[in-house]
């Protein structure tokens, strides 16, 4: 390897590593953009911001290569001109289009990696590169993303990758691929309500069956059938008291055994008397696609607890919070008042998806 690809190589890693892209996660974005760009040189803040100047002066560039082409081709194959300007012209217009598409896909990526840097333990997991397969079918469709959506969409998901590799099968890479705008968005807005891999059904407000089977065609929902899916709680000894637990992410939904849950289609019981909440279970297309959206699976906790909390008796209802993220240690938190209950409503009927569009 050349000394000066070396040279840009290090300098590149020192610079996600000043990010917070470091150890495995580090060396796997230096083999991913080695791979998409040809080389590392001038992959700084400045080259990410400057992707959509060289886009705009790219016309210049194209009008040269293509004389420069034509006149070879009218040497080497015999005919007219126009003909080979046509030729190597549609040739190598379609090569840089391809290349720039790539540049701001990996340009989104180190965007989205300097925002969310990768945690200490996917910093150090995982291999030190990307895998053949993967690579070789992003690469296809990153030269194929030209608009701005499609190009965060696929940068979002070269991130993921790099901080947590294998969630992007070939499968599901297509299934992204085939998303049309309109189910990209319908998905966006019910993944606001996901837990772990499951959308909470009673959260979803205005959710028709058309809905459902929008995202059921497209691969991202599993078909829940005539009798619907659904998770239930489990049991659990809180501050003493026996209750039935459900958590979402850092938060913990808890009724006690002794109170009656209401009788209402949205909370049916299992034959034992076991409470269950009607869910829609993602496919691992669907919670692959969820990775690259904002998780906020503790407001959904809170908003389950709060709907919960308009149908039966509050004495009965509490929400516990885990104490350190990396203990299975809860704390007991009060219930959100009047104004905070007001702020929350508004917060989902306005989520505003902080990570962008899909």
């Amino acid at each position: 390897m050349p000394e000066d690809h070396l040279n840009n190589e290090t300098s590149l890693s020192a610079e996600l590593t000043e990010t917070g892209v470091k150890a495995a996660a580090n060396s796997r974005a230096i083999a991913a953009i080695d791979r998409l760009m040809g080389n590392v040189a001038d992959l700084g803040n400045a080259w990410i911001e400057g992707v959509t100047t060289r886009m705009r002066a790219r016309s210049e560039g194209e009008r040269l290569i293509i004389e420069a082409a034509a006149r070879y081709g009218i040497e080497r194959i015999g005919q007219d001109q126009a003909f080979a300007e046509r030729a190597f012209g549609n040739h190598f217009r379609r090569v840089v289009s391809q290349q720039l598409n790539k540049d701001a896909v990996v340009a989104e990526a180190l965007r989205d990696l300097r925002d969310q840097p990768p945690n200490e333990v996917e910093a150090i997991s995982g291999p030190g590169s990307l895998s053949e397969e993967f690579l070789g079918r992003f690469e296809s469709y990153s030269a194929d993303a030209s608009t701005e959506q499609l190009r965060e969409r696929w940068g979002r998901i070269l991130a993921s990758e790099i901080r947590t590799p294998g969630n992007f099968s070939s499968k599901v890479m297509r299934i992204v691929d085939e998303l049309d705008a309109d189910t990209a968005a319908l998905f966006e807005r019910c993944v606001a309500y996901r837990s772990e891999r499951v959308l909470v059904k009673p959260l979803l407000g205005d959710f028709s069956v058309l809905d459902r089977i929008a995202l059921v065609s497209a691969g991202l929902l599993a078909d829940p059938g005539i009798g619907g899916q659904s998770v239930t709680f489990a049991e659990q000894v809180l501050d003493g008291v026996e209750c039935w637990v459900r958590r979402f992410g850092d938060i913990a939904i808890a009724v006690r055994k002794d109170v009656d849950f209401p009788r209402y289609a949205e909370l049916a019981l299992n034959g034992d008397r076991t409470p269950r909440c009607p869910v829609y279970i993602l496919t691992d297309a669907g919670f692959a696609l969820s990775s690259i959206l904002t998780s906020r699976e503790d407001d959904v906790g809170v908003e389950f607890a709060l709907h919960l909390q308009s149908m039966m008796s509050s004495d009965g209802l509490s929400l516990w919070k885990r104490k350190y993220r990396d203990q299975d240690l809860f704390v007991k938190i009060p219930m959100p008042n009047a104004n905070q209950k007001r702020r929350l409503s508004r917060a989902f009927r306005h989520h505003p998806q902080c990570s962008g569009p899909v």
